[in-house]
């Protein structure tokens, strides 16, 4: 699978390197530098990257804030900035714009990794799933039986029913299969959304699992195997609606 493209529009230099060495250690690509708008659009029409990371201050021409929204106009892509103003005029600005994420400079690895891996997840969410996705369409999105989960970098095949079950845990989830567990930048709600599989069930604010695993259920619990996993009240009638029994 191909790496997430990321095209940096930064007009410090020094910044725009830490930027490109930061991604590049997480496993993503840098398609492009630029350190204004008029270049940026340029780039972003011939390189088509999955996300664009955005200065607010770029100096002379239009601003981070002015290209973010021709970018809305014209390239459906997700962009965070990148900004060391975080004032109320600022935000004023930028919040119309619905931006994917807002890192704070000076900013670390983590926050990059986070807010990148955040942003991606929520668009991801928001596209069309009856759209034919192109080339350039990196995205999560479901192939018949199978889902390819972001991992590092790069997109991994998972068979649906291979996942049996799910653990949230703040902004992510941990799917769990026979032979490994994947960690995801996402909200419980959008990986149920995700899967549209008949067969998995929430069961709890905190899990979903796959209702042809339970062994057995108890008193505010399922057993998966040996495995016990709560069932929370307000879920628990439609799950044994789900359930056959004598």
């Amino acid at each position: 699978m191909n790496a997430v493209r990321v095209l940096i529009v930064e007009d410090e230099p020094l910044i725009a390197e830490d930027l490109r060495a930061h991604l590049e250690e997480l496993g993503y690509q840098v398609c492009g530098t630029c350190d204004n708008a008029l270049d940026a659009m340029a780039e972003l029409a011939a390189q088509k990257p999955d996300l664009l990371l955005l200065d607010i201050n770029l100096g002379e021409g239009a601003d981070g804030v002015q290209l973010a929204e021709k970018v809305k106009a014209k390239h459906p892509t997700p962009f965070i900035f990148v900004t060391s103003h975080s004032d109320a005029t600022t935000l004023a600005r930028v919040k119309p714009l619905q931006p994917a994420g807002f890192i704070i400079k000076p900013f670390d690895e983590n926050d990059l990794r986070t807010q990148i891996e955040l942003a991606l997840a929520r668009y991801a969410n928001n596209v069309d799933a009856t759209a034919a996705p192109d080339e350039h369409q990196r995205h999560d999105f479901v192939i018949t039986d199978s889902i390819f989960i972001r991992e590092k970098g790069k997109l991994v095949k998972v068979a649906i029913d291979d996942i049996h079950y799910a653990e949230a845990d703040d902004n992510y989830v941990t799917l769990f299969t026979p032979a490994r567990k994947y960690v995801i930048t996402s909200t419980l709600g959008a990986v149920e959304d995700k899967l549209k599989s008949p067969h998995h069930q929430r069961i709890h604010r905190s899990y979903l699992v796959d209702t042809r695993r339970i062994t057995a259920v108890e008193e505010g619990y399922v057993r998966i195997g040996t495995l016990s996993l709560p069932v929370g009240k307000t879920h628990r009638e439609a799950l044994m609606a789900r359930i056959r029994t004598l």
